[in-house]
């Protein structure tokens, strides 16, 4: 039998561990080639709702420190706050862009901040072929070649100390725009709670099993960050890995 104060101390504990978990501050880093949604996701992450699409003018880019040569500014994170099911979690991100040119900031990004969370962002055309489709398939292997590796180029001592010692706890690989390839095959895979099952994965399962050789734990998911689906569940199962 346990006693009344015995409980309270139990209560108590978990109440102050789920106040921690709501407030502490969690470092994603959100990676993809261009078109994939991004951008989208940090805004909707920022201020859920009905989100517009984004034109070609306000593509993500970045400026060069020395206006033409030298290396790309990194931009600053951001605060988010998303919630899902009574769970809520604090989140900084920087938005970065996709372009082969910028995948380097990827890297310095995880690295510098010490990205707890990655989450790298593709959608169907990765699946059917391509240059769209083969350039989200090469940023993933970028992306996981420098996690192995280590192998890219630092911009100061202090990151290359860091980054010789730096992995991230995990990576989740997200098949964006759902809506556009959730089909009855799909949903029977959500339903048993196999997506990783889905054919959208096929082209980076290699990846996938090198960072698990590797000893980076992955996870999958699906998403439609334009209509807000799945967004704020998948969040939070990553932030809860």
């Amino acid at each position: 039998m346990v006693e009344p104060a015995g409980t309270a101390l139990v209560g108590a504990a978990v109440w102050g561990q789920a106040l921690y978990n709501s407030w502490r501050p969690r470092k994603v880093g959100i990676y993809g080639a261009p078109m994939v949604g991004k951008t989208t996701l940090d805004r909707f992450m920022t201020t859920p709702g009905e989100m517009e699409a984004i034109s070609d003018e306000d593509r993500t880019t970045h400026e060069k420190m020395f206006k033409i040569i030298g290396a790309y500014k990194m931009p600053k994170p951001t605060r988010k706050r998303i919630g899902w099911e009574g769970q809520k979690r604090v989140v900084y991100s920087a938005d970065i862009g996709g372009q082969e040119r910028f995948w380097n900031l990827w890297i310095e990004d995880m690295v510098t901040r010490g990205v707890e969370a990655v989450v790298y962002m593709f959608d169907d055309r990765a699946f059917k072929g391509g240059d769209e489709g083969m350039q989200q398939i090469a940023g993933f292997r970028f992306l996981v070649d420098r996690l192995i590796t280590r192998d890219y180029r630092y911009r100061s001592f202090w990151s290359r100390f860091k980054g010789r010692r730096y992995a991230p706890r995990v990576v989740m690989l997200v098949a964006n725009k759902a809506d556009r390839f959730f089909d009855e095959t799909a949903s029977k895979l959500w339903h048993d709670g196999r997506i990783g099952e889905h054919k959208v994965f096929d082209p980076f399962r290699d990846d996938l099993i090198r960072l698990q050789k590797a000893g980076i734990p992955t996870k999958r998911s699906f998403m439609a960050t334009r209509i807000g689906w799945n967004v704020e569940k998948t969040m939070l199962d990553l932030l809860t890995s």
